[in-house]
């Protein structure tokens, strides 16, 4: 991956990081001293709230044990510190799991890697004991395409202090290791669970497992468990919606910036001869590149013929004996584009056989309160590393054209929110449900560094509505290069709101006026009447502020904003916008394409720019 505008990755590092770096360079504190079933704990006092790092919650002690459920861990005797965290599961290193920029693009991390963080108010263990206080309990479940990120770049220390919860932190099997389904290992494997290729949502159901039978003992209420996520985690926060596996171990739900498209099974287990639109790789296909990489296939025709003759058995002996570095190069290779995104497989064992969307519909946590959203700029993000949109002048960025940029980010963002936020919730609140709230974050004022114009370029872009979750707005990094002085007090502000609305939905599955009932009123969504409350808008006070908004997204209004839109001169890019939105909705029909705006994509073969948007629309992590 080519980092073309470095001066801005390393801003955007910069502040995507206020929100990482817990301290482990503490003492073990004695009054945070646990019992777990496994084993008694202790952890540290960094100053505002007790936290225990690096806690074991299931087990990889083989690659016998790769691509199935994990076993639960070994129990101790001693007490235990979890003064650190533990490995990040494998990946490629980058800006979301190392500071070291010599491990950015080399593979890094453990298979065995299951483990989680808990941060948790200070009662003593009397009180636990007594059960005087009880608070709700967040568990956030990290983002990075299901392919790269981790627990351990989480701090949510401010969150858990100025509201009274405890919010834990996981990690979850990432990339070939979480997300693969092979005929061969299928024909072996002996239950459902171990067939089903979804071994990172069996990591996120092994966790919630794990906090429901020991937060008590850390002040937390295992009858109020809030599960939370971001980009892929907000994707597995919804595929656990649709698990009858994890029915019972949480009671609430925030899906920030995610989606509910499924992966492709039958994409998954076939050899692949050629790109396809989102669907990056499958198991067949790197188990190719594994017998080219080892010799025993001088290329992928040869490597084909000898896999489609080869016994089932002799397979899984070659994918369980290979290194965990050998595994994951074959899976880069394998790759057919730079869209990194793995998603859960509909298996009907683990995720509901039709899909997110239908099983919610159909009844499915009927009873779990949701919130959905995204961020204004989302695709500002991705875009931002675009060559045919962006140039670099001494390293510098600089927007080609600012207004085809905006206008581009703009219908890819909206794009974005009809598909994981307003269809949703629409749907859902059609189904019959009342208990759906959604928002948009359209904070953007940032200020120029450097001479770069990162509201512009940046804006409300992906992600950067964390550290306003989280509450780590204070740090000097982030007020020297991305908020400024002038208006950092206006971003604490609108942080303290979103904490706030957070923290109320986790205590009672309403955001209402946020926990000291001051805020505007997060409405529910509410349809079919145009006019009715839709979403809460989060801005600072130096723009228009939050406020519920009546607006809505609908297919025939993305479209039609595309085709109207006069800032985009070229029909052909807006063709591009069009295909984008239908590959992302799965209807993949040539005459949908075709029909739009009079048909005037009929003269393009969209394989011309799908290849572009592998190339081009590269995620920078």
């Amino acid at each position: 991956m080519q980092y073309k505008t470095p001066v801005l990755l390393w801003l955007i590092s910069s502040f995507l990081l206020s929100c990482h770096v817990p301290r482990t360079d503490l003492l073990p504190d004695q009054s945070s001293l646990r019992n777990t079933e496994l084993g008694a704990i202790i952890g540290a006092d960094n100053g505002k709230t007790h936290q225990w790092l690096g806690i074991p919650y299931a087990d990889i002690p083989s690659s016998e044990y790769r691509w199935r459920e994990a076993k639960a861990p070994l129990p101790w005797e001693d007490v235990r510190q979890t003064l650190e965290f533990g490995p990040f599961c494998t990946q490629l290193g980058s800006l979301i799991n190392t500071t070291k920029r010599k491990n950015w693009g080399e593979i890094v991390g453990s298979e065995n890697c299951l483990s989680l963080n808990i941060w948790a108010p200070k009662p003593n263990p009397t009180e636990i004991e007594n059960q005087n206080t009880v608070y709700p309990v967040m568990v956030w479940v990290h983002g990075g395409s299901n392919t790269a990120g981790s627990a351990n770049f989480y701090n949510p220390t401010e969150l858990a202090h100025r509201h009274n919860l405890v919010v834990v932190t996981i990690n979850y099997r990432l990339g070939p290791f979480g997300w693969f389904r092979h005929p061969s290992l299928t024909d072996q494997l002996g239950n459902k669970k171990d067939q089903s290729g979804n071994y990172g949502n069996l990591d996120t159901i092994a966790a919630l497992q794990w906090v429901k039978n020991n937060i008590a003992n850390f002040g937390g209420d295992p009858n109020n468990i809030t599960i939370f996520g971001e980009s892929a985690g907000g994707y597995n926060v919804a595929a656990l919606l649709s698990s009858t596996l994890a029915e019972g171990l949480f009671h609430k739900a925030v899906v920030q910036s995610g989606g509910i498209k499924p992966g492709d099974i039958t994409h998954s287990e076939n050899f692949i001869s050629e790109s396809l639109p989102w669907k990056n790789y499958s198991s067949k296909e790197l188990f190719n590149e594994l017998l080219i990489a080892k010799g025993m296939a001088a290329n992928k025709k040869e490597a084909t013929e000898i896999q489609t003759n080869m016994l089932s058995k002799n397979v899984g002996s070659i994918l369980r004996s290979a290194t965990t570095k050998e595994i994951f190069q074959a899976y880069l290779e394998a790759r057919f584009n730079t869209n990194n995104m793995l998603r859960p497989f509909p298996d009907g064992t683990v995720l509901h056989e039709q899909g997110i969307m239908q099983s919610l519909k159909e009844g499915l946590s009927s009873e779990i309160p949701i919130i959905l959203g995204t961020n204004r700029d989302e695709n500002k993000l991705f875009l931002v590393n675009n060559p045919r949109h962006v140039r670099t002048i001494f390293g510098l960025p600089r927007s080609r054209d600012r207004v085809l940029y905006d206008a581009i980010a703009k219908h890819r963002s909206n794009t974005w929110k009809y598909l994981a936020v307003d269809n949703p919730s629409r749907e859902l609140i059609l189904s019959g449900r009342s208990n759906i709230f959604a928002y948009r974050f359209d904070w953007d004022d940032e200020p120029r560094r450097l001479g770069v114009d990162i509201s512009h370029l940046l804006g409300a872009a992906h992600a950067f509505e964390i550290p306003f979750v989280m509450g780590n707005l204070d740090k000097d990094t982030l007020t020297r290069y991305i908020v400024g002085r002038k208006n950092l007090d206006s971003v604490k502000q609108l942080s303290e709101a979103m904490m706030s609305y957070w923290a109320e939905f986790a205590y009672t599955g309403d955001p209402g006026m946020g926990r000291k009932g001051d805020l505007p009123l997060w409405k529910h969504w509410s349809e079919p009447n145009k006019d009715a409350p839709k979403y809460i808008v989060f801005d600072s006070d130096l723009d228009r502020g939050i406020r519920m908004s009546t607006e809505s997204i609908s297919k025939e209004s993305l479209l039609a904003d595309i085709a109207n839109d006069e800032d985009i001169k070229d029909p052909k890019l807006k063709c591009e916008l069009v295909d984008v939105a239908i590959q992302y909705d799965d209807l993949e029909k040539p005459e949908f394409l075709d029909q739009f705006n009079g048909g005037q994509c009929q003269q393009y073969n969209p394989d011309d720019w799908r290849k572009t948007w592998y190339e081009s629309f590269d995620e920078p992590w």
